[in-house]
């Protein structure tokens, strides 16, 4: 445990304590920061001499950069990264609307065929966007791109009800906002069951 008795250095607002290095007996100081922000005073630690390669005077810049608000305290980066977290915990994106979906799927064939369909076309495209981040164009942009694969228009057109389903499972079950426009399709004249080849899912 490192000593808790504090020394100035010449820096103001700058103070170490002596301590041990990780792994070692070795003496290292251990460099604080102290100042003031929204008149409330901060104390935060700046680093190690060896571990942090830290100096009184970085310590010193780093103060600066505090006070000047241009670098988080410590408390607030960590408040940032929870915030980051809980964000991210919150986001419903076509690849997680897709997995809770699947999930209510009974297992068998429509359920491979479909998984394949996701992963081989809607994955490499829409797989972080939220649904409401979706638009016409971008949901023509998938269409073009599959027809422009020489797919024929019944598989493009069960690829972009696939899409449609994962996002109306997640307004259904209150997780995330519907696309707000129709998913133009292909017109099929065809409406049996077509399953994509071996060489179209891979």
């Amino acid at each position: 445990m490192p000593s808790m008795k504090r020394y100035k250095t010449k820096y103001a607002g700058i103070y170490f304590v002596n301590g041990q290095a990780v792994g070692s007996n070795r003496p290292e100081k251990i460099y604080y920061i102290r100042y003031r922000k929204d008149g409330k005073l901060v104390e935060e630690k700046a680093g190690r001499q060896y571990q942090n390669d830290m100096t009184p005077a970085r310590a010193a810049g780093l103060r600066a950069e505090r006070i000047a608000g241009k670098e988080f305290s410590n408390i607030e980066r960590r408040q940032s990264e929870k915030a980051a977290e809980m964000e991210a915990a919150n986001r419903w994106t076509i690849e997680r609307l897709f997995e809770s979906y699947m999930d209510t799927r009974k297992p068998g064939k429509s359920k491979n065929v479909d998984t394949g369909r996701y992963k081989k076309y809607i994955e490499p495209v829409f797989k972080n966007k939220e649904p409401r981040e979706l638009g016409v164009l971008d949901t023509q942009r998938l269409r073009k791109g599959l027809e422009k694969k020489n797919l024929s228009p019944q598989t493009v057109h069960h690829i972009l009800n696939l899409l449609t389903w994962i996002v109306n499972y997640g307004l259904k079950n209150g997780l995330c906002e519907g696309l707000g426009f129709r998913v133009k399709k292909p017109v099929v004249n065809n409406q049996t069951t077509e399953d994509l080849s071996s060489e179209q899912l891979m």
